[in-house]
């Protein structure tokens, strides 16, 4: 069968619903009366977001004037118009060159302008109409033009990892929003000005910027550090205090079901290069567990401490889309492997590549067995697998995979109601008494729960959301030539002292718009049955925005990997690109 394979993230439905954004040229902004208005989202947070914003705007104000004269490496400028000057502002500086004609009446025209350097402001007082400036670059001369231009100014952006992503999404959605700006970022290993402005001028940018939030006393800051690309000149710091309720945060006065799992510990966030998909476990035998990333074609493997520390990169097929990710040692070698469920496109013709990755001491990470025709997913300490086929997708039985002889294989299926498949579900023994039942989604993200006769005890009056990845193809069916289905979301089964309860992810439309952070937002719960037709549902953790595309419960954190700056996500989605920069998102759970 031929044609081609469409993924759809729930991102992408979000990065629709931020408003478009607007563009403004003219003369400089007044601090006092921002000129590039946008959507406030939260009356305690908006004044430090929008007070900050300002302030760096005012930086890159349009504005124009003439070089009057110079002497003892001093530049005077006299400046056209209203104008609010601040100390460390660049101008671009011209000469006038070639004239150029009317090319019928041959009537001059004007006069073409060639770039000749840069000065910067000493200060921001007036003398008699003149800025004193120096001279950062080039030959500068009495009559050459000066000028900030008024098209969008390139700017680089970069973020502490122990920033509050929330605060971060929000500033840089203001910023975005202005139109001001043509944003820019990548990936950096530190934060050194020198390597932040290399990177910068890679990237063409003619500022960056470095922005945290750090935390002194018991308040939290917005701090904004303003460079200019080509020299790492520091030219602006701002710091704010906070405003309230903006970060995601677990829900107040709120615990766990059980008693076993009580208080919180603050959150956490980390920048990726880039991940939709999440697993963990001991992949390289030194008895530690690490995390293991795929942003849909490569994969990262991390080992958290203080730090989120890139430990291996492995570099995927540009054909790949990877739709799964779960860690497992399933071989028994002390070495756990990597299973990553895989489609692929090549010539158009679509097929199931789903591969296993393994470590060898020697060799470092390789593939042990590719081309697998099958969905792969771990329950528990389970590897499940269910045959991908092109016209049903979801093909047969789920099987319990067993490695045998260098491969693995189904062995045993699963007896699971109708409906049922690889993925949105988990076993769960509410009081460890040896009854299980299974709890799954269906495509609409509605939940059911069944005893071990496949009979129907609950059903959730609430979906939990749309799920983030699903996928077209040519049915081959007259009926439905073109179906669409789902890559449920996951369910976890967690111990506790008196039983297991499942943790599961809500994704619903946020109250308010966020600037950057769209108009989605997630809450994570804990169910626990308490027989009969009661399911009791509590709220672990609430407003956390944006795309969160997976999560795992490992130990005592909650990790959500979440889309990041959802704008550029959306563009680098049209191209081709999925989830490219994103973050890590995790709170504690002390038991």
């Amino acid at each position: 069968m031929r044609g081609k394979i469409k993924f759809y993230l729930l991102c992408v439905v979000m990065a629709l619903m931020i408003p478009g954004v607007h563009a403004f040229a003219g003369t400089a902004a007044d601090p006092g009366d921002p000129a590039y208005p946008v959507k406030k989202f939260s009356p305690d947070t908006s004044d430090v977001v929008y007070k900050i914003r300002d302030s760096v705007l005012a930086y890159f104000s349009p504005l124009s004037g003439r070089v009057e004269d110079i002497g003892d490496g001093i530049v005077r400028v006299r400046l056209e118009g209203e104008m609010h000057i601040k100390k460390g502002m660049r101008f671009s500086v011209y000469r006038e060159s070639k004239p150029f004609y009317h090319p019928v009446t041959n009537e001059l025209l004007g006069y073409t302008e060639d770039p000749v350097g840069k000065i910067g402001v000493n200060a921001a007082e007036v003398s008699d109409g003149l800025y004193d400036c120096t001279i950062i670059k080039g030959d500068i001369r009495a009559g050459d033009k000066v000028r900030i231009t008024s098209s969008r100014i390139k700017l680089a952006f970069f973020q502490d990892r122990k920033s509050d992503w929330a605060l971060s999404e929000a500033f840089y959605g203001a910023l975005r929003d202005s139109g001001r700006f043509e944003i820019l970022e990548a990936y950096t290993a530190d934060y050194e000005p020198d390597t932040l402005s290399r990177l910068a001028e890679d990237l063409g940018a003619e500022a960056f910027l470095m922005f945290s939030t750090p935390v002194e006393g018991e308040r939290k800051f917005l701090n904004l550090k303003l460079y200019w690309a080509e020299d790492a000149t520091l030219f602006g710091e701002l710091n704010e205090a906070a405003g309230h309720n903006i970060a995601g945060t677990f829900a107040p006065d709120e615990e766990f079901i059980s008693s076993t799992l009580t208080e919180t510990e603050p959150r956490g966030s980390y920048d990726l290069a880039g991940g939709r998909l999440i697993a963990s476990g001991d992949v390289d035998g030194d008895g530690i567990k690490e995390l293991v990333i795929s942003d849909g074609n490569d994969i990262r493997i991390y080992r958290l401490k203080d730090e989120l520390l890139e430990l291996w990169f492995i570099k995927g097929s540009p054909a790949a889309n990877h739709i799964s990710l779960d860690v497992l040692d399933a071989n028994n070698n002390g070495i756990a492997e990597i299973f990553v469920t895989s489609l692929e496109t090549i010539s158009d013709e679509i097929r199931m590549s789903s591969f296993v990755i393994e470590y060898d001491p020697s060799e470092g990470y390789r593939k042990i067995r590719d081309n697998m025709p099958y969905f792969l997913r771990v329950n528990g300490k389970t590897l499940l697998m269910q045959k991908f086929n092109r016209n049903e997708i979801f093909s047969g039985a789920v099987y319990e995979g067993e490695w045998d002889d260098g491969h693995y294989q189904p062995e045993k299926p699963l007896n699971l109601p109708a409906g049922v498949n690889i993925y949105g579900f988990t076993f769960v023994d509410w009081k460890n008494e040896g009854q299980t039942h299974l709890m799954t989604f269906d495509d609409s993200g509605y939940l059911y729960l069944y005893d071990e006769g496949e009979n129907l005890k609950w059903k959730s009056d609430k979906s939990y959301g749309p799920f983030p990845f699903s996928f077209e193809m040519n049915s081959g069916s007259m009926d439905d030539p073109e179906a669409k289905w789902f890559v449920r979301g996951r369910l976890i089964s967690v111990e506790t002292k008196s039983g297991q309860e499942v943790v599961v992810l809500n994704r619903k439309p946020a109250v308010r718009l966020m600037p950057g952070l769209g108009s989605w937002e997630a809450e994570v719960y804990c169910l626990r049955w308490n027989g009969g037709d009661t399911m009791s549902e509590k709220l672990i953790v609430s407003n956390v925005f944006g795309a969160i595309t997976d999560y795992l419960v490992e130990g005592k954190k909650i990790f959500l990997i979440a889309g990041s700056n959802l704008s550029a996500f959306f563009e680098k989605i049209l191209s081709g690109e999925f989830s490219r920069g994103s973050i890590l998102y995790y709170y504690n759970l002390p038991r």
